[in-house]
């Protein structure tokens, strides 16, 4: 016999043999995140009264199309070795996803650890972290008169405000809870970072947190920045370093201000990583993101999902003001859009364009309903600076 339950206080010798097995995580990272999420956050597999698979789990809310969608993060999956090719795994991500959904959450979001069985489950890749280096010289820029401040100890609410303005609010941005801030901020488990707060046109323009300098290596755990001057007092700031550090390395998007306005050559990625998505509830997250306001037109999507019955079947998204309606149609009749529940999540984050999911056959659809598809999930390339 097979169960899912909510790990227990006695589960967890157990459920820490399994993250050492899969992950070679040490006995004090695995009490350190225990200790940030809760026992409660972990759930187990048990098949004939012994715990074969685990995983962590935590809700969020993930923006899209400048709203908040609510979202369930997942980590550590893990199989026991001796169970391993029984399908375990798969079963433990199906009783996950009817979990997620049977809590109102919209979204399913990961970083896999191998893309077979996610892709299996309907998950798809939805976005990118992308770790960027540079020598300090290629940063240098004007002398800046302009001085940070350091925030002691940091505000987690200033801090959540500057990543919600401008161009900071990028489609994949997690509303960090207490926990996701504890990681970001101190991702070595080592110490908080340093939190400078830097000059904007009109007050804060966004933040900078740094570790101390090693190895002649500078890392910036976290930054956000909003506008022109904000990403030139970020740049200049960093440069400061350039007695202590050879490279400087920061966590950003596809489109990050910091390479964008660098002063030199030398900016490269240096890890490219993509998560994952899976939407749980179809009505629920097209009802919950948003959409250009000049997106007007319907689209009608025909979506199968062959593991939650629920999200199988026609909807007719309207968007209108920004807000988009849905309602489900009868299974009768034509749709603009067919494709498989694995496909939507590259198309609802604006990972991938639909044309380019309809050139290679993971998209159905007249050139009329593509192009009405690209008005509609229009916006800033997701990415994501958390990792869990």
């Amino acid at each position: 016999m097979t169960g899912y339950d909510v790990c227990a206080d006695g589960d967890l010798g157990a459920v820490h043999y399994l993250v050492r097995q899969g992950f070679g995580m040490a006995g004090d990272v695995f009490e350190r995140y225990r200790a940030l999420f809760g026992t409660a956050a972990l759930r187990v597999l048990r098949r004939d009264g012994d715990i074969s698979a685990c995983a962590a789990v935590f809700d969020v809310d993930q923006w899209f199309g400048g709203r908040p969608v609510p979202a369930r993060g997942v980590a550590c999956v893990t199989v026991d070795p001796i169970a391993r090719g029984t399908g375990t795994g798969s079963a433990l991500v199906r009783a996950m996803l009817e979990e997620a959904r049977g809590a109102g959450r919209a979204l399913s979001i990961l970083y896999p650890a191998t893309r077979p069985l996610y892709a299996r489950a309907g998950y798809g890749p939805a976005g990118v972290r992308i770790e960027w280096s540079a020598p300090p010289a290629a940063l240098a820029g004007p002398h800046s008169v302009a001085r940070p401040t350091r925030q002691v100890p940091p505000d987690l609410g200033a801090l959540a405000a500057l990543r919600r303005t401008g161009p900071a609010l990028a489609n994949g941005m997690l509303e960090r809870s207490e926990a996701l801030w504890a990681l970001r901020l101190d991702p070595l488990g080592e110490g908080t970072a340093d939190l400078f707060l830097l000059p904007g046109a009109d007050g804060p323009g966004g933040y900078a947190a740094v570790l101390p300098p090693r190895e002649r290596r500078l890392l910036v755990p976290d930054q956000c920045v909003a506008g022109r001057r904000a990403v030139a007092e970020a740049l200049a700031f960093l440069a400061g370093y350039r007695a202590q550090v050879d490279r400087v390395c920061w966590c950003g998007g596809p489109d990050d201000p910091l390479a964008l306005l660098a002063h030199d050559s030398g900016v490269v990625p240096v890890q490219y990583e993509e998560w994952m998505l899976r939407v749980v509830d179809v009505e629920r997250a097209l009802t919950c993101r948003g959409y250009p306001s000049r997106a007007s037109e319907s689209l009608v999507l025909d979506v199968t999902d062959p593991l939650l019955p629920a999200n199988h079947g026609r909807f007719r998204l309207t968007p209108a003001a920004g807000r988009g309606r849905v309602e489900r149609l009868p299974s009768q009749g034509a749709a603009d859009v067919a494709l498989h529940i694995a496909a939507l999540a590259p198309l609802y984050t604006g990972h991938r364009s639909p044309s380019a999911l309809r050139a290679v056959g993971l998209v159905e659809g007249s050139d009329d309903a593509i192009m009405r598809a690209e008005q509609l999930f229009a916006g800033p390339r997701p990415w994501m600076a958390d990792q869990f």
